[in-house]
C-alpha cells in the first residue's frame, strides 16, 4: 500500500498543458508529414533531414534557454518557447499548403520546411528546460518523480489528442489541427502570465557551473539520448511501416499509424500518472523498469506482422518510455544542486532530440535494407543501458536513495562522487 499522495502546485497542470499543445503539434508533423512530403517528390533522407534539422538546432539550444532560465526567470522562457513554437508550426503548415498547391516544388519547398522547422528548434526547445525547472524548484525530493510525471503527460496527451483531432480537423483542411494547436500555446501562454514565478536561485560567486561532463550529469544523459535513438526511429519510420509491411494493400496507413501512436501514448499515461505518480515509484526503478519493458516491446515491433501485435508492442513501448521519462528527469534533478535545475534541464532538453539528427544517416538507411533493422538496433541501444544502469556509480546513488541523506546535509547540493 502506497503512503498518502500530497497535493502538487497546480502550476505543475498548468505547464503540461503547454507541453500538451507541443506534443499535439508535434504528433500531428511526425504522422502526416512523411507520406505527404514523399507525394510532393520529396525523398525519405530529405524527410528525415527536415526532422533532422529541428532536432539538430534544438539541441544546441535547448541547455542555452535552460540555463537563461537559472538567471532570467522560468516564467519568461517558457513565455518565449511556446510563442516560437505557435509561429513555427503555422509557418510548416502554410508552407505545405503551398506546395500541396503546386507553387512550390523541389529544393526550394525543401529549403522552405527546413527553415520552418529551424526555427521551432531554436525557440520552441525553451519550453521544456524551463518547464523541469521550475517544477524543480516547486516540489520535493520525496515528490520529483511524481512531479515530473505530471509535466511530461501533458506532452503524453497532446500526443494521443493530436492524431485523434487531427483525423477529424483535416475532413476540413489541412491547415486546421496546425493552427488550432498554436491557438492552444497562446491561450496557455495567457495562464503562464497569471503563474508566480519561482524566485531566482541564489548563485555562489564561487559556483561551478556544471557540464554535460559533470560525474552528476552524464550517467543519465546516456540513457536518455540512447531512448532519443529509439524514439527518433520508431517514429520517423513507423509511418513507412504500416504502408510497406503491416497493411501493404491498405489506402488509410496514415489512420493506422495514428491509431499505433495515439495507444503507445495511453502507455506513456498509464506509465507516468499510474507507476510513477499514484503508485510513487522511486526514480530508480523506475528507470530499470523503463528499459526492460522497451527493450521487449522493440522486439515486438520488429517482428510484428499483423495490427494486433504492433498495436500491443507500440502501448507497451510507450508504458516503458512512460516509466524512464519521470525516472530520468527526477533523477537528474536530484543530482544536481538547487542553482544549476534549469541547466540540468536544458541538458536532458539537448540529448533527446540526438536521435531525430542521427535517424537519417543510421535509421532510414537501415530500413530500406530491412524494415525492422532500426528497431532491432533500439533494442540493442536499451540493453546496452540497462548494463549501464546497473553498474553506474551514480545510478546506484540514485538506486540506494542516497539522495535523501545528502540533502539533510547539503542543503545547496548533493556532493560529487568520490
Amino acid at each position: 500500500m502506497s503512503k498518502d499522495l500530497s497535493k502538487l502546485p497546480n502550476t505543475i497542470w498548468i505547464l503540461a498543458a503547454g507541453l500538451l499543445c507541443v506534443g499535439a503539434g508535434q504528433s500531428v508533423v511526425f504522422i502526416t508529414i512523411p507520406p505527404i512530403a514523399r507525394d510532393l517528390g520529396l525523398t525519405e533522407v530529405q524527410i528525415g533531414s527536415i526532422f533532422a534539422a529541428s532536432a539538430f538546432v534544438w539541441m544546441l539550444f535547448s541547455p542555452i534557454w535552460g540555463s537563461l532560465s537559472d538567471s532570467i526567470g522560468r516564467k519568461k522562457v517558457v513565455i518565449i518557447g511556446l510563442s516560437g513554437f505557435a509561429i513555427s508550426l503555422i509557418l510548416f503548415s502554410f508552407t505545405i499548403s503551398i506546395g500541396q498547391a503546386g507553387k512550390l516544388t523541389g529544393l526550394i519547398l525543401f529549403i522552405l520546411l527546413v527553415a520552418a522547422r529551424v526555427l521551432n528548434g531554436l525557440f520552441g526547445s525553451a519550453t521544456r528546460p524551463a518547464s523541469g525547472g521550475w517544477v524543480a524548484d516547486i516540489s520535493s525530493i520525496e515528490d520529483r518523480s511524481r512531479a515530473f510525471a505530471r509535466l511530461d503527460s501533458g506532452f503524453s496527451m497532446g500526443r494521443i489528442l493530436g492524431p485523434a483531432l487531427a483525423g477529424i480537423l483535416l475532413l476540413i483542411s489541412y491547415t486546421a489541427p496546425f493552427y488550432l494547436f498554436a491557438l492552444g500555446a497562446l491561450f496557455v501562454i495567457v495562464l503562464i502570465t497569471r503563474q508566480k514565478s519561482p524566485p531566482l536561485p541564489k548563485i555562489k560567486e564561487d559556483l561551478k557551473k556544471i557540464t554535460l561532463f559533470d560525474n552528476r550529469v552524464w550517467p543519465f544523459l546516456i540513457v536518455s539520448a540512447s531512448f532519443g535513438v529509439c524514439n527518433a526511429a520508431l517514429v520517423q519510420t513507423s509511418s513507412f511501416y504500416f504502408q510497406d509491411v503491416i497493411d501493404p494493400d491498405s489506402t488509410n496507413f496514415i489512420a493506422l499509424a495514428s491509431v499505433g501512436f495515439m495507444l503507445s501514448a495511453l502507455g506513456i499515461l498509464n506509465g507516468q500518472l499510474l507507476i510513477a505518480d499514484r503508485l510513487q515509484t522511486s526514480p530508480g526503478s523506475l528507470i530499470r523498469l523503463g528499459i526492460l519493458i522497451i527493450f521487449f516491446s522493440l522486439i515486438g515491433v520488429a517482428n510484428s506482422t499483423s495490427l494486433v501485435h504492433i498495436y500491443i508492442a507500440l502501448f507497451f513501448y510507450g508504458l516503458g518510455g512512460g516509466m524512464l521519462g519521470p525516472g530520468i528527469s527526477a533523477s537528474l534533478s536530484l543530482s544536481v544542486g538547487k542553482e544549476n535545475q534549469g541547466s540540468a534541464s536544458g541538458f536532458l532538453g539537448m540529448v533527446i532530440p540526438i536521435g531525430h539528427v542521427i535517424s537519417p544517416i543510421i535509421s532510414m538507411p537501415l530500413y530500406t535494407i530491412n524494415p525492422s533493422y532500426p528497431y532491432l538496433l533500439g533494442s540493442c541501444l536499451m540493453l546496452f543501458c540497462l548494463i549501464f544502469v546497473l553498474t553506474n556509480q551514480r545510478h546506484k546513488w540514485i538506486r540506494k536513495k542516497n539522495y535523501r541523506e545528502d540533502y539533510k546535509t547539503y542543503t545547496e547540493e548533493p556532493p560529487d562522487l568520490p
